[in-house]
């Protein structure tokens, strides 16, 4: 009874486990042209579809928060997108939406700056 009561738990586990977890590839940013950026990767174990809702975060490590602190590490997420290709290490996506919207002395802040460190989660 122990034994059946053990499998059944690893086995709900390993489901729950695949079920919510997150893939993730993370890189910088090497061209953006209006609706569409380039992602230069670190390492790519899988890919999205491209029927997948990515959602993009921006590395905020080292800026400065609203109260003038310095972040020391962390990520922002600023859009979802749609994976379109790949050649090599170099992926590109199509911008959904952008879900932050920052403005600074009433200028709109661009979060797809070249060079900038990117990370992409789907499901």
């Amino acid at each position: 009874m122990k034994k059946a009561t053990l499998f059944f738990t690893a086995l709900v586990l390993t489901f729950c486990n695949m079920l919510f977890s997150q893939k993730v590839i993370t890189g910088t940013v090497t061209v953006s042209n209006g609706k569409t950026f380039t992602l230069n990767c670190d390492q790519i174990d899988q890919l999205p579809t491209t029927t997948d809702t990515c959602s993009i975060s921006k590395d905020i490590s080292g800026t400065k928060n609203p109260f003038g602190i310095t972040v020391q590490s962390g990520w922002m997420s600023v859009a979802d997108a749609f994976f379109m290709k790949r050649k090599g290490n170099v992926i590109v996506f199509s911008i959904i939406r952008e879900t932050s919207n920052i403005v600074i002395n009433g200028k709109r802040q661009e979060h797809f700056v070249k060079g900038k460190k990117m990370k992409i989660a789907w499901k």
